[in-house]
């Protein structure tokens, strides 16, 4: 339509121009902006295809980064299941090797004629506590596993109190002492395994490094407190710090301080997944000691 007017005008200027001094003029003026006007619609069309083909690009890349994110995601899953099988598998070792023990005494008393009442009830006792045991970190790992978008209200305390039943027997065998601070309670609202997941991976980075750096005494203190409508957790160790050329890249996926073979890269990058998730940040820097990291997350709405 704009095309049509602009002719149209042009036709007027040509007519008027037919008795005038200056025709030629005009006319070659009038040629070169017709030619103009030819060459911008030319450049619209153009444009207007290669916006289209940038739009189906951007649309692409877009679904090549969603199909990334579930594939790191799905890894991170897949390394956290086999550490959490590596966790149940120490923590029945002991409970096991405990009821095997209590079985062959049992035989050698019986036949010794040791054997009453009061001996099978304290027996009885010290296997049931062996299996309560056993129970309660299966139930943590199937609810560990569990696949669950639902987000609820609840207390960090108690998830960080869950990943410690889980850890218990591998904290004991690595010699690694978790030094909780907590001023008060502090609730938040989200989904409680991703924040055991969370929890995890900062552990289990500082198992890493303990081992990597030969560390004898091995602390890390977890402190969680609120202030100024803000919720922080602050995880820190004394496994000797990140080194400078990767502590900022530390987040981005397949990046690992740990020897080839030992680590994917993968369980950082999740960690700042799960808080921005929950619309916070997490950093870190080195300490005197070794890594600190602090997440901030904003104070539960619901």
């Amino acid at each position: 339509m704009q095309q049509k007017k602009q002719q149209a005008i042009i036709d007027e200027i040509a007519k008027a121009a037919k008795n005038s001094e200056f025709s030629q003029d005009i006319y070659t003026l009038i040629y070169i902006i017709s030619e103009k006007d030819k060459q911008i619609h030319k450049l619209k069309k153009e444009n207007n295809f290669f916006l289209k083909k940038w739009d189906q690009h951007n649309i692409l890349e877009e679904q090549k980064d969603k199909t990334k994110d579930k594939i790191i995601e799905q890894q991170s899953r897949l390394a956290a299941m086999g550490e959490m099988i590596d966790a149940v598998a120490h923590q029945w070792k002991q409970p096991l090797n405990a009821i095997s023990m209590l079985i062959d005494m049992l035989k050698s008393d019986f036949k010794a004629g040791d054997v009453d009442d009061a001996y099978i009830e304290e027996l009885e006792s010290t296997a049931q506590m062996q299996i309560d045991h056993m129970v309660t970190t299966l139930a943590e790992f199937r609810n560990f596993l569990r696949p669950s978008t639902k987000n609820e209200s609840f207390f960090l305390h108690s998830v960080l109190a869950n990943v410690l039943v889980l850890m218990k027997d591998e904290l004991i065998a690595q010699n690694v002492h978790i030094d909780a601070n907590f001023e008060h309670e502090v609730k938040i609202f989200g989904n409680k395994n991703e924040f055991k997941h969370l929890f995890l991976n900062l552990f289990n980075n500082s198992i890493d490094a303990f081992n990597e750096n030969d560390i004898r005494h091995r602390t890390i203190s977890v402190t969680i407190y609120d202030e100024n409508k803000k919720i922080y957790i602050e995880v820190e160790d004394n496994a000797g710090g990140i080194p400078e050329s990767v502590i900022h890249d530390i987040f981005k996926p397949n990046v690992t301080t740990k020897k080839e073979g030992k680590g994917t890269g993968i369980g950082l990058y999740m960690s700042e997944q799960i808080v921005r998730k929950n619309n916070g940040s997490i950093n870190v820097h080195n300490s005197q000691k070794g890594a600190f990291f602090t997440i901030i997350l904003p104070f539960p709405t619901k």
